[in-house]
């Protein structure tokens, strides 16, 4: 103004002149009183965008459990349902099988009516299906219906909340999907543990332990509906709307998404440090037996030991994220197969050392760890690569892409990796494959949704 020779009262006089040194002056101010509203507006949705990654916390915490609570009651089915063990191999993967299914109808779903009720539809979804898991008794047909049905909500609680999670993200997507994936890691870390608690006689009981989890995900379902409909603000609503594409053509399916060279390398990561955090759950407690001497029966020293692998999981998965705001997200997800490499190693060689149970431990939580640095800075990757219209089918080939490692992990495991002359062979082959995905996964580079020329 000094400059102008102008003052305040001469700028005044002349705003209503169309021309002239006013419109020079009174337009710069707009300028930035839009850039301060502006930097109003971004904390305001990054602080919606953190809670919102809170909320989806105990979602992916409670879902997480209901997958591996099962796990320490598994001596019981057999004779509880009176079926063979093939029947008991299908009750625990039917909920991933159905989940794969599901994928691609949630992303749909999530692009037609929005996150909101797709994710409330989730939690319904759990909280009905363990009720019945409860009242199952020893029919292993009801059993069976509500644990494959609790593979829909679990696709539910994955696409659509982490859809949601993203949508609110303002350039933080990596550190609010850790954030909400140390959810899912805590669940698989304390599912086991406080399954087989509750599952004693003198705490709750076998049926018991589905009635204390149905409450729980009834009041995290409670939860979310408070936040999502009567916290978040307008402007944050709009956001976890539907697209907002009014033809088909113009949201990403799941077939156009997989035509991306790049998505598939982010897929090929994801589908190898899960299979191979799968591929040891059944062989690690009966390697244990036989190489440490600790008896069969002792089945909280087998969970302790093998709580390493998730302890790993848990402890960087939250890093992980952060990081991939700063650092390629690509080097961070070749990062993590190498790790994970390194810890079969360790575990293949302290299987065959007396006295090998510490290296045999950090091993697991070397595979953990390897796990987390794929895991989350998948999902950033895959925000990132398809941008708003694709992310929902991002996140149901993501989906697909873990259940399908959790399926096949533990077929091989059993069938290879048993006996000891099979468990060394098995963990130095897998520990190759995952240093080839390594490598594949540094094409894996994103900048911002990727053209068609980069697709396959």
């Amino acid at each position: 103004l000094k400059f102008c020779g102008s003052s305040p009262g001469d700028i005044v006089a002349m705003s209503d002149e169309p021309q002239g040194l006013s419109k020079n002056l009174v337009q710069p101010m707009e300028s930035d009183s839009q850039v301060r509203f502006s930097v109003v507006g971004n904390e305001l949705r990054k602080r919606w965008a953190f809670l919102c990654a809170a909320v989806q916390l105990f979602s992916m915490f409670v879902d997480a459990v209901l997958l591996t609570v099962i796990v320490p009651l598994s001596p019981q089915y057999k004779d509880r349902f009176g079926v063979s063990d093939a029947a008991i191999g299908l009750l625990f993967s039917s909920k991933a099988i159905v989940q794969v299914l599901t994928s691609p109808l949630t992303a749909k779903a999530v692009d037609r009516v929005g996150c909101r009720p797709v994710m409330l539809f989730a939690m319904l979804v759990l909280v009905v299906s363990t009720a019945v898991y409860a009242v199952s008794g020893d029919e292993f047909g009801i059993a069976l219906a509500a644990r494959a049905v609790q593979g829909i909500g679990s696709s539910g609680v994955l696409v659509g909340g982490q859809s949601a999670v993203t949508r609110l993200a303002n350039g933080n997507e990596g550190s609010l999907l850790g954030i909400a994936t140390l959810g899912a890691a805590a669940g698989v870390l304390l599912g086991p543990t406080v399954g087989g608690w509750l599952a004693s006689p003198e705490i709750a009981g076998f049926g018991g332990v589905f009635w204390v989890l149905t409450v729980v995900i009834a009041v995290v379902a409670v939860m979310q509906v408070v936040f999502l409909y009567c916290v978040l603000p307008n402007e944050a609503l709009m956001k976890l709307r539907n697209t907002g594409a009014g033809e088909e053509g113009e949201r990403m399916g799941l077939r156009v998404v997989l035509r991306n060279r790049k998505v598939w390398l982010i897929l090929l990561g994801v589908l190898a440090v899960n299979f191979n955090i799968a591929m040891l759950e059944p062989i690690i407690p009966v390697r244990a037996v036989h190489q440490f001497d600790i008896a069969a029966s002792a089945t909280g020293t087998l969970g302790l030991m093998w709580a390493a692998a998730p302890f790993g999981f848990v402890l960087f998965v939250a890093p992980a994220g952060i990081l991939s705001d700063f650092v390629p997200k690509n080097l961070l997800m070749a990062f993590g197969p190498v790790v994970a490499a390194v810890g079969l190693i360790l575990t293949a060689i302290a299987s065959k050392a007396s006295g090998g149970i510490p290296l045999f431990e950090i091993g697991l939580v070397l595979c953990g760890c390897g796990y987390a640095f794929v895991d989350a800075p998948s999902q950033a990757a895959l925000t990132e690569l398809l941008g708003e219209q694709g992310q929902s089918a991002g996140f149901a080939a993501l989906d697909m892409t873990m259940q399908l490692g959790f399926i096949f992990g533990p077929l091989v495991g059993g069938a290879f990796g048993i006996n000891q002359d099979g468990f060394w062979p098995l963990l130095i082959v897998v520990a190759g494959l995952l240093v080839v995905c390594s490598v594949a996964l540094l094409g894996a580079r994103t900048s911002g949704p990727t053209p068609p020329s980069d697709a396959v």
